[in-house]
């Protein structure tokens, strides 16, 4: 009997001691994105600016952002969270991957000379071009050769390593690096007067513009340099593998192209009079209807930004605003619709307001499932500006035409249409003025954009800047 129970207690550690040690090696062996997967986790190390992380309409107590949210996206594929870490520089990023902190750079290590020959570079999933910035009002520079003045760029930067490389063309040109600013700050300084040109990705000068519209592009320097993430080489290929596997399906269905409409679509164009027009309005004007906005929003779950920018477009914040069709108030509601949601006076800011936003919210609530919840409120925009069945009209006229009803992007291409003969004589609601509707969606976004930048810029201001020009020295 003491046989058999000591047969049975060394097969038992036999056993145990087996799965321990089977544990230990797969947990040891396990491939990276198998590690992750573990996790449930997704590390990834990002710079902080603008392009990057923007607070979004949907979440407006979120981060958000063009890389932000495909990284997400990624992260979704995987069932795993996101979790980012925000750096001051590509220093401390590079630390943390070699500490296995993070699984992932996104931002660009090119300049990084001393250690990115230590990483894989994904596949581009973007691009961007360089732009030399300088301030409206001085002498504009046409070349290299025609820089008279202080020429600053971030140390160990994608811009640091394209000056090294154009100096070859260009013997006499000289540049500063700091290695405390980014971009964005340096772009701050040429606002300020502090030096004269900086080097900028057209992305941030755009974003950058639309706060500061005194910034202007003198030229391009780098025409379509490809964005990439970068993935440390002594990891294995599993999850550089995955990510680039995505990024080509991302990049093939029409993800990318949705997410870059999205946070780049108002760049394309930038008035100068009516960003500083805006701009003042943010200043003297909107802090009168501020509570008003941010109450009757979070009343109907929206970001008072997104309607405070669609009030704008209506009437400049204007509560007395009239329109020659008969609509009135800050909002320009019409004289039924008012009615309809209990408003007694249009021209009552707060009224008028908590009318808007009610409307919108019923108009939301209003577009088929189908649609994407993300793109939801564009067609919502479009329907409050010329009417519920002129949207339905475009939506079937897209699918007739083999466009997706269900893409902004597509619909926003059809409802120009809708006043062509072509087409509205087949069209249930007829004849509608569709680009002004497509117009007025793209300005509530141009503006969106403007004054959440403002905010994110004020703030910023406020706690950082004087310090980092300090550190600086300038």
């Amino acid at each position: 009997m003491a046989i058999i129970i000591f047969i049975i207690l060394a097969v038992a550690s036999a056993l145990y001691y087996k799965e321990s040690i089977g544990a230990s090696f797969n947990k040891e062996y396990a491939t990276t994105l198998n590690q992750i997967i573990d996790r449930k986790e997704l590390r990834v190390g990002m710079l902080r600016s603008l392009t990057t992380l923007y607070i979004d309409y949907r979440n407006p107590n979120q981060a958000g952002g063009f890389e932000y949210e495909l990284l997400k996206k990624f992260a979704d594929s995987l069932n795993v969270k996101l979790k980012v870490t925000f750096a001051n520089n590509l220093t401390e990023l590079v630390e943390k991957s070699k500490q296995g902190k993070i699984d992932l750079i996104a931002t660009e290590l090119k300049g990084y000379v001393s250690d990115v020959d230590n990483f894989y570079a994904s596949s581009p999933f973007h691009h961007i071009t360089l732009q030399l910035v300088y301030r409206k009002g001085s002498i504009k520079p046409y070349s290299f050769n025609d820089i008279k003045g202080d020429l600053t760029v971030a140390k160990n930067s994608l811009q640091s390593y394209t000056l090294a490389h154009i100096k070859n063309n260009f013997p006499q040109l000289t540049w500063n690096e700091s290695a405390i600013l980014n971009q964005e700050e340096l772009l701050r300084l040429v606002e300020d007067k502090d030096i004269n040109y900086t080097i900028a990705s057209n992305r941030t000068t755009s974003i950058m513009q639309r706060i500061y519209p005194s910034l202007a592009v003198a030229f391009e320097v780098v025409n379509n340099q490809p964005k990439t993430w970068y993935l440390p080489k002594s990891q294995d290929n599993s999850l550089l593998n995955k990510l680039n596997q995505f990024i080509q399906t991302s990049l093939a269905d029409g993800t990318i192209k949705k997410l870059e409409y999205h946070y780049f679509s108002y760049m394309n164009k930038f008035d100068y009079v009516d960003t500083r027009a805006f701009l003042r309005a943010i200043e003297k004007t909107l802090p009168k209807y501020q509570t008003f906005f941010e109450k009757y929003a979070k009343a109907n779950d929206l970001d008072w930004k997104l309607l405070a920018s669609m009030a704008y477009q209506e009437s400049h914040w204007n509560p007395k605003a009239l329109s020659s069709t008969g609509v009135r108030g800050i909002m320009m509601l019409t004289k039924s619709t008012a009615e309809s949601l209990g408003i007694t006076n249009r021209l009552d800011a707060e009224q008028s307001i908590n009318g808007g936003s009610s409307y919108l919210k019923k108009i939301i609530n209003r577009m088929p499932k189908s649609i994407p919840k993300e793109e939801r409120v564009w067609f919502a925009l479009a329907a409050y500006n010329m009417g519920m069945g002129h949207l339905w009209d475009a939506r079937a006229l897209a699918t007739q035409l083999n466009k997706s009803p269900d893409s902004w992007q597509d619909v926003r291409q059809i409802l120009p249409l809708l006043s062509e003969e072509e087409y509205y004589l087949d069209l249930k609601y007829g004849f509608a003025r569709g680009y002004q509707a497509v117009h007025f969606v793209d300005s509530i976004q141009k503006y969106y954009m403007s004054l959440v930048g403002y905010l994110i810029e004020k703030e910023y201001r406020q706690k950082y800047m004087d310090e980092k020009i300090d550190q600086a020295g300038l």
